[in-house]
């Protein structure tokens, strides 16, 4: 009965990948990296287009075109596996924020970090991650951990931003890391859920900025002392 439930998942969209590259004897420190890397990658695929608890060892091992021995020489369970795709997803969204030149306002500064920060959020691979990491966060609570502290990370960014812009007089004294927090939830979270629940995913470059100004402007009318204030 099992093995019928598992069969009928269309799971039939997965190409089957190249195979891992092959060798006569023992391979070497670099082919053996490769296999491993073509492992996760053919597993991220999967675990993205599906779920953690539907995909199995034997289809990993089919699609990447490798054997079940090859697979457990390098990862000792589908677990240890997961947890390598999420660390390498991860790291592959960590958003490379550009630095910020000190004596630009603050408006500036500001929606073109949330722009940068709300493109990444809503890159298709983005938001499948996220998806993933959420339904499995209870059974791996430490893959959850990374993912938020690579969110804390880029909060760290904007937070020595709104630190700046105090420093400089632009904003009325303030902690600068929960700014920081606000700002996210304000000008990326908040809007980039509404998209995700709404299926509206595909915002024009225009609207994504018309959004990010409104809500930079909001936000700043809240930091401002009132003689700072625009208008």
């Amino acid at each position: 009965m099992t093995a019928a439930k598992t069969t009928a998942r269309p799971s039939a969209k997965v190409r089957p990948a190249k195979a891992a590259p092959r060798s006569s004897g023992r391979p070497t420190k670099e082919q053996a990296g490769r296999i491993t890397d073509h492992i996760i990658d053919v597993a991220m695929q999967l675990f993205l287009e599906s779920s953690f608890e539907a995909v199995s060892v034997d289809l990993i091992a089919a699609t990447a075109r490798i054997s079940k021995q090859t697979f457990y020489a390098r990862f000792a369970s589908k677990e240890a596996l997961f947890a390598a795709v999420m660390r390498k997803g991860t790291n592959n969204l960590l958003v490379p924020l550009t630095e910020s030149n000190r004596d630009d306002p603050i408006e500036a500064t500001l929606v073109r970090l949330g722009l940068e920060l709300s493109k990444h959020a809503i890159a298709p691979a983005a938001i499948a991650l996220e998806r993933l990491i959420s339904s499995e966060a209870h059974q791996f609570p430490e893959v959850a951990q990374a993912y938020h502290e690579n969110a804390l990370h880029a909060r760290g960014l904007v937070a020595s931003v709104f630190a700046n812009a105090i420093r400089d007089g632009q904003l009325r004294p303030a902690d600068a890391s929960f700014l920081a927090e606000q700002f996210s939830y304000t000008v990326v979270d908040g809007p980039v859920r509404a998209m995700v629940l709404s299926g509206k995913i595909a915002k024009s470059e225009k609207e994504l900025r018309e959004r990010v100004v409104s809500a930079v402007d909001l936000f700043l009318n809240g930091c401002r002392d009132h003689s700072a204030r625009r208008g």
